[in-house]
C-alpha cells in the first residue's frame, strides 16, 4: 500500500500537539530541527506504513522532548555526537511509547522490517563482540530479535538509560559510556599485545630453537605494535595455521564470524553509520522533490501606487492633450487629439446616465436580500415583564411574560476589486470598466467601502521623475525585487521588481474627485483601443502578474477591514486569463564562482509544489491555474469572513479552456457548462478557492441600450437588433441576483 506523505505530515502535527512545519524531501532519513521546528521526512518508495510511522514518531519525540541547547562545551566537549544521539534516541522513543501506547506496534514492526533488510549490517557479525555503543543501539532498537550479553557494569548503564528522564541525564550517561568504551578499547589493545607475545613464544618452542629473544625484542615499544596493528584485522594474529583454525572454530562456535566492528574508531557507532548508509538506498530517485514555498510579506509602501499619484499624473497628461480644443493653437495635431477627448467625455457622461437603471436594480436587490437576511436572523425573547393580557391564564399557562423581537444589526461589508491591466484586455477593457463602474456606483449608493486596484508590471515609473523610465532596466533601483518585500527569504514566492498595484479608485476620496478620476480612467482606456490621442505612457497595459496581485491583496484586504471596521469583505477579480509563470527564491552556493551565496529564481512546477502559509499547507495543483487557486485558498485562510469572487471575461472559444481549468469539479462535462451559458448568458458556480465564479463572453459586454434599426426594416433585422440589445441584459439579470447573494 503506497504511503500518503501528506497524511504522515498531519500525523506528525497530531502527535506533537504542535503545528510543526513538515517537509518531504530527498534526504537519507528523517530529521528534526529543534530550533526552526521543521520536521523533514524522506521520500522512500519501498517501505511500509509501519516504517514511516516509526520515523515520524521518532522525530516527533525529538520535537517534544529534546531541548534546543548548545551542550557540546565544558565537561561534555569531548563526548561524541553519535553517543549522545543513540542514548537520546532510546530516551525519546521510550517516552513516545509511554505517551502514545499505540506506537509500540509501529516501533516493533518498523524495526523488524529494517532488520530484515539488514539495515544495521549485522550479517556475519558476533554482536556480543561489538563496541558497547553499538550494543546499546541494537538493544533499544532490536532487543527483541537479538540475544545481547552485558556484564555487570554494562547492565547498570542499560538500566540508567532505560530510566533516564531528562536531557541532562542523557549527557551524563553518554559521557560515562564514552569513557567506559575507551577503557574497553585499551583493554582490547592490551589483550591483542598479550596474544601476540604468547604466539611468538609458542613459535619458538615449536621450532626447538635455543635462541632466546634478544633484549631488543623484549624492549619493543607499545607504539611500534600499535602503529602496524589493526585490532579488527583477522590476519592480525600471526599464529600458525593450526592455531588459526582453532581460533576460527572458537569464533564460529557461537554461530557468528570473527569480525565485530571497527574498534580502531571508538568515537563512532558502526551500526548507526550502517543505518544511515542503507537509508540512502531507499530514496525514490524517480520522483521529483517536493518544493515548499511560502508567501512573502509585501512592502506595500513600494508595491502600491497611491490614488493621489495616479490621479495627479493622469490629470496633468490629459489636460495637456485636451489643449487642442481649448486653446488658440490651430495645428492639426492639437485639434485632432483635443476633439477626440471631448467626444470621449460626452460618451462617458452618456453611459453614466444609462447606468443608473442598472445601479438602482443592484441597490434594490441588495436591500431586499439584506432585509430577508435580517428577518431570517430575527429572534423572539422574553422580557421578564408580566403581560397583563395573559395574567388570567397563569393557572394553566407558564408563558405569561411579554415578548420582544430582536433584530440583529447588519454586517459591515467591504469590497476590494482587482482589475487586470494586461495587453490582452485592450479591446474589452472599456466594456469591463463599464461593469466596474456600475459596481462602484452601487457601492457609493449603499455606502459600502471599496478599493479598486489594477495589477500591472508596467506602472513602476508612476510617481517618479520623467527620465526614470529611460534608465537601463537592469540598472534601475525602482526595479529591484528586494524593494517589494519586507525580507528576501529562501523559499518565498518571487515578486517581480516591476510589479505594482495601482489604487485607481477608492471610497475614501470625495465624490467630485472620484468622478473626475473615473473620467480620466475612461480616457486612458479609450486611448488603448485606437490612436485617437496619446494615452499616458507610464500607465501602459502589460503582462498579467495575477499571482503577485493575490499575494498583495491579502495584506490590502486586512488594511481595509481594520480601517473601515468591516465584519465581512469580498475580493473581486476581473480578468480575461491566467497569470504568468511563478518563481520562488533559491539560495545557491558560490553562484557563478563569485565565492558568495546568491539568491536566485527557480521556476515553480505546480504538481511538485506545496504552498505553506501560517502553519497550513495547500497542495494538489497540477497546472498554473490550479496553482493560482491554491494561492487564493492560502491567502483566504488567513482572512476571516472573506470571499473571493472571480469574474472571467472569456475570449472566443474560451469556454472549453475555462471548463478544464476551473469547472471540472462543478460540471459533469463541458456541454453542461455550455448549456448554462446559452440559457443564462453566463456561467456561475462555486469552488473551493473562489466562493463564486462568473464567466461571461467578451462580446456580451459590448451592449447598446437603444434598438438600432432603420425605419421600414425587415422583421428578420428587427429581431436580430432586439436580440443584440438584450444579449447583455439577460446575463446582467442573473449576475446581479447571484452577485448580491454573495455579498449580503
Amino acid at each position: 500500500m503506497p504511503v500518503n506523505i501528506e497524511i504522515k505530515g498531519n500525523l506528525a502535527r497530531l502527535l506533537a500537539t504542535e503545528n510543526l512545519i513538515v517537509e518531504h524531501k530527498q534526504v537519507e532519513t528523517a530529521q528534526f530541527d529543534t530550533k526552526s521546528r521543521v520536521l523533514t521526512l524522506p521520500m522512500w518508495n519501498t517501505v511500509s506504513n509501519f516504517v514511516y510511522d516509526m520515523l515520524v514518531a521518532h522525530e516527533v519525540g525529538h520535537a517534544l522532548f529534546t531541548p534546543c541547547v548548545m551542550w557540546k562545551k565544558d565537561e561534555y566537549a569531548n563526548v561524541p555526537m553519535g553517543y549522545v544521539n543513540i542514548v537520546e534516541d532510546a530516551r525519546i522513543e521510550r517516552l513516545m511509547k509511554q505517551k502514545f501506547a499505540g506506537l509500540n506496534r509501529d516501533f516493533y514492526k518498523g524495526y523488524e522490517e529494517l532488520n530484515a533488510r539488514d539495515f544495521f549490517e549485522l550479517e556475519g557479525l558476533d554482536v556480543n563482540k561489538m563496541k558497547f555503543i553499538d550494543k546499546i543501539n541494537l538493544y533499544f532498537k532490536l532487543g527483541a530479535y537479538l540475544c545481547l550479553e552485558f556484564n555487570d557494569i554494562e547492565n547498570e548503564f542499560i538500566t540508567e538509560i532505560s530510566k533516564s528522564e531528562t536531557f541532562e541525564q542523557v549527557l551524563d550517561i553518554s559521557k560515562r559510556v564514552h569513557e567506559y568504551s575507551k577503557e574497553q578499547q585499551q583493554e582490547r589493545i592490551e589483550q591483542q599485545k598479550l596474544e601476540l607475545a604468547q604466539a611468538s613464544l609458542e613459535d619458538l618452542a615449536n621450532n626447538n630453537t635455543d635462541e632466546l629473544f634478544t633484549p631488543e625484542d623484549e624492549q619493543t615499544s607499545d607504539e611500534e605494535i600499535d602503529a602496524d596493528a589493526d585490532l579488527d584485522d583477522p590476519d592480525f594474529d600471526e599464529s600458525d595455521e593450526d592455531e588459526s583454525d582453532e581460533s576460527d572454530d572458537d569464533d564460529t562456535e557461537g554461530g557468528a564470524g570473527n569480525v565485530a566492528g571497527d574498534w580502531n574508531n571508538i568515537d563512532e557507532s558502526d551500526t548507526q553509520e550502517a543505518f544511515d548508509r542503507n537509508s540512502d538506498k531507499l530514496k525514490d530517485d524517480q520522483s521529483r522533490e517536493t518544493q515548499y514555498v511560502t508567501i512573502p510579506t509585501v512592502n506595500l509602501d513600494n508595491a502600491v501606487i497611491s490614488f493621489d499619484v495616479i490621479y495627479k499624473e493622469l490629470k496633468t497628461h490629459f489636460g495637456i492633450e485636451e489643449q487642442g480644443a481649448l486653446s488658440d493653437d490651430s495645428s492639426s495635431r492639437w485639434n485632432y487629439s483635443g476633439n477626440n477627448i471631448v467626444q470621449e467625455k460626452l460618451e462617458y457622461n452618456k453611459y453614466k446616465l444609462s447606468a443608473r437603471k442598472d445601479v438602482n436594480n443592484l441597490v434594490k436587490e441588495f436591500e431586499m436580500k439584506k432585509s430577508a437576511d435580517s428577518y431570517a436572523r430575527q429572534t423572539v425573547a422574553k422580557t421578564g415583564v408580566l403581560d397583563t393580557s395573559k395574567l388570567h391564564t397563569y393557572m394553566y399557562n407558564e408563558d405569561i411574560f411579554k415578548k420582544v423581537s430582536i433584530i440583529p444589526e447588519g454586517k459591515n461589508h467591504g469590497l476590494v476589486f482587482l482589475l487586470d491591466w494586461s495587453g490582452s484586455m485592450s479591446q474589452i477593457l472599456k466594456d469591463t470598466m463599464k461593469q466596474l463602474y456600475t459596481l462602484v456606483w452601487f457601492c457609493r449608493k449603499v455606502n459600502i467601502p471599496f478599493e479598486v486596484y489594477s495589477f500591472t508590471n508596467d506602472g513602476w515609473a508612476l510617481g517618479s521623475p520623467d527620465n526614470t523610465s529611460d534608465r537601463p532596466y537592469y540598472n534601475n533601483d525602482l526595479l529591484d525585487p528586494s524593494r517589494l518585500v519586507k525580507e528576501v527569504k529562501e523559499g518565498d514566492l518571487y515578486i517581480e521588481g516591476a510589479f505594482r498595484m495601482v489604487n485607481i479608485l477608492s471610497s475614501t476620496q470625495k465624490s467630485k474627485k472620484l468622478d473626475e478620476m473615473m473620467l480620466l480612467l475612461w480616457l486612458q482606456v479609450a486611448g488603448f483601443q485606437a490612436t485617437k490621442y496619446n494615452y499616458y505612457r507610464k500607465f501602459c497595459l502589460s503582462g498579467t502578474p495575477l499571482n503577485e496581485a493575490i499575494v498583495a491583496v491579502g495584506q490590502l484586504t486586512k488594511q481595509l477591514i481594520k480601517s473601515a471596521k468591516l465584519q465581512k469583505c469580498h475580493v473581486i477579480t476581473l480578468t480575461d486569463g491566467e497569470g504568468y509563470h511563478s518563481s520562488y527564491n533559491k539560495l545557491r552556493d558560490r553562484y557563478y564562482e563569485s565565492g558568495k551565496d546568491q539568491m536566485t529564481r527557480m521556476s515553480i512546477y505546480p504538481c511538485d509544489t506545496v504552498i505553506r502559509h501560517k502553519g497550513k499547507t495547500f497542495l494538489g495543483a497540477i497546472n498554473e491555474p490550479e496553482f493560482t487557486c491554491k494561492l487564493v485558498e492560502s491567502v483566504k485562510s488567513d482572512i476571516p469572513n472573506c470571499n473571493f469572487i472571480g469574474i472571467r471575461v472569456l475570449e472566443r472559444n474560451g469556454l472549453s479552456r475555462f471548463y478544464h481549468y476551473y469547472g471540472r469539479k462543478s460540471y459533469n462535462c463541458v456541454e453542461e457548462m455550455k448549456s448554462q451559458m446559452r440559457k443564462k448568458g453566463l456561467v456561475s458556480f462555486k469552488s473551493l478557492a473562489f466562493d463564486m465564479w462568473f464567466a461571461l463572453n467578451g462580446k456580451d459586454l459590448h451592449t447598446d441600450d437603444d434598438l438600432d434599426v432603420d425605419a421600414g426594416a425587415e422583421k428578420r433585422k428587427i429581431t436580430a437588433a432586439f436580440r443584440k440589445m438584450n444579449r447583455g441584459k439577460k446575463s446582467n439579470k442573473f449576475m446581479v441576483k447571484e452577485f448580491i447573494t454573495q455579498i449580503v
